[in-house]
């Protein structure tokens, strides 16, 4: 049971205060909370050992509750995968966990070396997966702290904030940890691990973002169909994707170099027509055009400074000219219209959707 003492509502979330739990707290020792139910109301997160963030109201009183043992199976499963990717990486290479972090899509460990590359992301991820297909059994106990401290098998110090009973997981033969978290039973209850990236970090370190059990899985057959929606897209094989890709890239650019050609070309023409029909007012050129944004952009080169140029596209535009000060024209405009923007001297720059025939009313 769970006795709720009150429900306030915190900006967007209902947030209850309870007299006492035993569900784990979101983000405790870098793993993420349980989820369920009290009552008929889902709780989202655990806040701390008084506080939890709840779906919808709920009144005070005294509540029977579930947790998604899905959840907290996949937790174990993700926790354990971590514990076993940091034993074999200290195990066999020397390096420390420095840092732990779950989410709700994917898990980070940071590793003390800058060193690491590919090859050595492909190898430790092997000996992962090797390991699990072999199978170890996870042992858990509680001991007190002093018999804690008699035990020289610990890959990582305990720390000194502890100070009650320890609980001790440890991979057969393999780690030895203290940990308060969710794990499975056996290493091979992951079932498969898989590092997506890595990254250095804070100059000295190495984060690996993984997925493992049922996560992987799912990225497997997400990044699978993705495979062979490409094969179909580009009417190749597996083997020929990443070859079809850049084939298609190099294509590309050159129809975008080409279409930048033509385009400088077409400016160039159409110009000499806007030139011819600018507005004159108060000894003043103005030339007002609304076309997409390359053509803006070369048009804006081309436009000689005494005129006073002003090019709109979708939802922004650009005002310049070596007559005025563009900025306090801008200024004008947006007394008026719906743009917003900066700048001075002999350019400005708008956002915001408008017309030519909103411009040229209010030359």
């Amino acid at each position: 049971m769970i006795k709720i003492l009150s429900c306030i509502k915190e900006k967007d979330n209902w947030v209850i205060e309870v007299e006492s739990h035993n569900l784990y707290i979101d983000g405790k020792g870098g793993q993420i909370g349980d989820q369920g139910y009290i009552g008929d109301t889902k709780f989202l997160t655990v806040i701390d050992d008084k506080k939890i963030i709840v779906e919808n109201e709920i009144a005070p009183g005294e509540y029977t509750y579930t947790v998604d043992t899905n959840r907290v199976f996949d937790i174990g499963v993700q926790h354990t995968a971590q514990h076993l990717f940091s034993a074999i990486a200290y195990n066999d290479y020397g390096l420390n966990t420095v840092g732990f972090r779950m989410t709700e899509t994917y898990t980070t460990v940071d590793l003390d070396s800058k060193d690491l590359d590919e090859n050595f992301v492909d190898e430790l991820e092997r000996k992962i997966n090797s390991a699990i297909g072999e199978g170890r059994a996870i042992l858990e106990k509680i001991v007190t702290r002093d018999e804690a401290n008699s035990i020289d098998t610990f890959r990582k110090k305990i720390s000194d904030k502890v100070t009650g009973d320890v609980r001790i997981i440890n991979i057969d033969n393999m780690d030895t940890s203290a940990c308060a978290g969710y794990h499975v039973s056996d290493i091979s209850e992951i079932r498969v691990f898989k590092i997506i990236s890595f990254e250095k970090i804070k100059g000295n370190y190495t984060r690996f973002y993984f997925l493992s059990g049922e996560r992987a899985i799912e990225d497997f057959v997400k990044k699978n169909k993705t495979i062979k929606e490409l094969d179909r897209i580009f009417s190749c094989r597996d083997n020929e994707i990443i070859s079809m890709v850049e084939k298609f890239n190099n294509e590309k650019k050159e129809v975008e170099s080409r279409f930048k050609e033509l385009n400088l070309k077409y400016c160039n023409f159409l110009s000499k027509d806007l030139l011819s029909s600018a507005i004159e007012k108060d000894d003043r050129k103005y030339i007002v055009y609304k076309d997409d944004k390359d053509t803006i952009t070369n048009l804006n080169k081309i436009i000689p400074g005494d005129y006073i140029f002003i090019g709109i596209w979708e939802d922004a535009g650009v005002i310049s000219s070596k007559t005025i000060d563009c900025g306090e024209l801008l200024k004008e405009f947006s007394k008026v219209l719906n743009i917003k923007g900066g700048g001075k001297g002999e350019r400005a720059n708008f956002k915001g959707e408008v017309s030519v025939a909103e411009i040229t009313n209010i030359l």
